[in-house]
């Protein structure tokens, strides 16, 4: 299971975020994590479901994951994989995945 600091649902446009507690580097290690999952439950990275937001250096601080049928099970495992609670997350709530 990975470590996140908070994990809260945002409002008023509703993502759920969970926050990382780590350096910039450091978080280039969820990212392979996150597209690991994607390649072991099917999803295509190219496909659209995932966002990599950067800050104004060019260094990766936010990754979104955009809730469609096709990518349910990709982000059931994601938040699975944070020991997030399935009912926690609202239908239809994107995932991002930032530094805390």
């Amino acid at each position: 299971m990975r470590d996140c600091k908070k994990a809260e649902l945002v409002k008023p446009a509703p993502y759920f975020k969970i926050a990382i507690g780590c350096s910039n580097r450091a978080f280039y290690d969820e990212k392979h994590h996150l597209y690991k999952i994607a390649e072991e439950v099917g999803i295509e990275i190219q496909d659209g479901y995932i966002t990599e937001k950067c800050d104004y250096e060019g260094d990766l601080e936010e990754i979104v994951i955009y809730r469609q049928e096709k990518a349910e099970p990709f982000t059931q495992a994601v938040i699975a994989s944070y020991g997030i609670d399935r009912d926690e997350l609202p239908t239809g709530a994107n995932v991002h995945v930032s530094i805390f």
